[in-house]
């Protein structure tokens, strides 16, 4: 699974203030496939981060073998030629999967080159389509995008047969079980 955050945020407005709020938008796409996972956060923190893959395993009904995310520090802590260090939490998050983190080396975009040419579809499919719509809640925001998503993934490919969800269909049997329970997050502090 290679994962990103979308370049275009999605956007909400304050029920009280009408101030326009941007909401980041956690993209996830399976490399075979191409099938997609989308949704919206109000942060790009370590909570939605890990929320983000929790909900996308969920929507995947499995777990991949790899994932590949960017360098964020959410993420990776630090990426060498010899080294990658990894957020506490993000390693336990695929502890807990059973999943590698490969993190993408950086400036090489072509290393999640699924995601990066699905969060340009996604920002133009889903996004453009919803951009002069006002939403007022996260949930309803994310209704809407599940709802573009599911055409997303179901629209016919241009140049060969089937769709992302057909080719899905197909991909799905490599897929992990899920674990029995979902990730959950633990902060980590240190008492002074």
């Amino acid at each position: 699974m290679e994962v990103d955050w979308a370049g275009q945020p999605a956007h909400l407005v304050d029920t009280d203030t009408g101030e326009v709020i941007d909401a980041p938008v956690f993209v996830a796409a399976l490399p075979y496939s191409g099938f997609a996972y989308a949704e919206a956060f109000l942060r790009q923190d370590q909570a939605a981060w890990l929320a983000a893959h929790v909900n996308a395993y969920n929507h995947f009904g499995g777990v991949t073998r790899m994932l590949v995310p960017d360098n964020l520090k959410t993420g990776v802590i630090k990426h060498t030629k010899g080294e990658v260090v990894l957020n506490k939490s993000y390693q336990e998050m695929a502890e807990h999967y059973g999943t590698a983190i490969l993190p993408a080396r950086v400036r090489s975009p072509k290393d999640k080159a699924t995601v990066e040419g699905s969060v340009g579809n996604i920002s133009t499919f889903i996004l453009a389509a919803i951009r002069n719509q006002k939403f007022f809640s996260l949930k309803e925001l994310n209704e809407v995008i599940r709802e573009r998503l599911h055409a997303f993934n179901h629209k016919p490919f241009q140049k060969k047969d089937g769709s992302r969800a057909t080719w899905f269909a197909d991909e799905r049997g490599s897929l992990l079980p899920l674990p029995r329970n979902p990730y959950e997050l633990a902060e980590w502090r240190i008492a002074t």
